[in-house]
């Protein structure tokens, strides 16, 4: 293996690690689950962008980098025009934190999706 392919593995792992340790330290430092999922999601985050797009390279062997950057952008979009329709006026506090969150999930989701894919892809490719 070569030290691209241990990055790459390093990378669509470090999101589940990242998650599991910022978890367990606001867990233990603020005995409050609710505080410690949500500072655990807003750290992961990042990280589970960037494991999507490595992901999608190793799985369909071409970058989908424009169309996340895309993605990130139309749901901001849409999730600024929400609130500022619900709320009235706009709490930048609120929106980027809730943003935020709005990509933790979806991309929570891809992760699985890809992460299941991949192991079916592999499992056909065996056989």
């Amino acid at each position: 293996m070569n030290w691209l392919t241990n990055v790459t593995a390093l990378v669509i792992v470090a999101p589940v690690l990242i998650f599991t340790i910022t978890f367990m330290v606001t867990q233990y430092m603020t005995k409050r689950t609710p505080k410690a999922v949500k500072r655990s999601a807003d750290v992961t985050t990042f990280f589970l962008i960037l494991a999507v797009h490595f992901f999608m390279i190793i799985l369909f062997d071409r970058s989908f980098l424009l169309y996340i950057l895309l993605l990130l952008f139309l749901v901001g979009i849409a999730f600024v025009a929400l609130y500022a329709k619900s709320q009235g006026e706009i709490n930048f506090r609120k929106v980027i934190r809730g943003y935020w969150r709005i990509c933790f999930f979806t991309f929570a989701i891809l992760y699985l999706l890809l992460f299941v894919y991949g192991i079916i892809k592999s499992i056909f490719l065996v056989l």
